[in-house]
């Protein structure tokens, strides 16, 4: 009778220890579950926190610089012995640019048209205020003229601008190819890269 209580005692101790186990295991493994719910909530934090940054940083990037670029070309004059297109640029952005160096080129039928001898092909512009209107000339020989206002030869104007915003960590460009139009008398953008080291001439 006394060995059947004792046996039934430790049953109970038996019991009890599992039951305790049980719990503490089932503990356990809910304080793993939530130290990986822990770091999961770290990771997906810092990646948002990461992402907020870089769109800041690119937003930023994209409003404090300057924006060179081609308002309108046109002929200035064409019945003198120095057939004229103007090139009408300025700065888009909001800031200045600095250290702009800004060129023009006629190209007819696929050859470049060299700038006569005392007119630059290409000029240090400086400082583009935002806004400011600029101008740049190039020249043509009235014989070249004539063969494209016959619509016998195709003229193209290449226009390339270097460029610093303020902080001048990175060089800024613009290149972009016009193609003249005869009947229309219109100037019209066909192609062009914001890459620097690119020469389209």
């Amino acid at each position: 009778m006394a060995e059947d209580e004792h046996e039934r005692r430790d049953r109970e101790i038996i019991r009890t220890e599992r039951s305790l186990l049980a719990r503490i295991a089932q503990a356990v493994k809910l304080a793993d579950f939530m130290a990986v719910l822990m770091v999961l909530a770290t990771f997906f934090s810092a990646y948002a926190t990461w992402r907020t940054a870089l769109v800041t940083s690119t937003i930023f990037a994209v409003a404090d610089r300057p924006f060179l670029g081609v308002q309108q070309i046109s002929f200035l004059q064409t019945d003198t012995q120095h057939p004229t297109i103007v090139v009408n640029f300025r700065n888009f952005g909001s800031i200045p640019a600095i250290d702009a160096i800004v060129g023009a080129h006629a190209v007819i039928d696929g050859k470049l048209i060299k700038a006569p001898a005392d007119i630059m092909s290409e000029m240090n512009a400086g400082i583009l205020s935002p806004n400011v209107p600029h101008s740049f000339y190039v020249f043509i020989p009235p014989e070249k003229y004539q063969a494209v206002a016959a619509g016998k030869s195709n003229l193209q104007v290449h226009v390339r601008m270097i460029y610093n915003g303020p902080a001048h960590q990175t060089q800024l460009c613009y290149f972009e190819r016009f193609v003249y139009d005869v009947r229309e008398n219109v100037f019209q953008a066909s192609g062009g890269t914001d890459k620097c080291g690119t020469d389209i001439f």
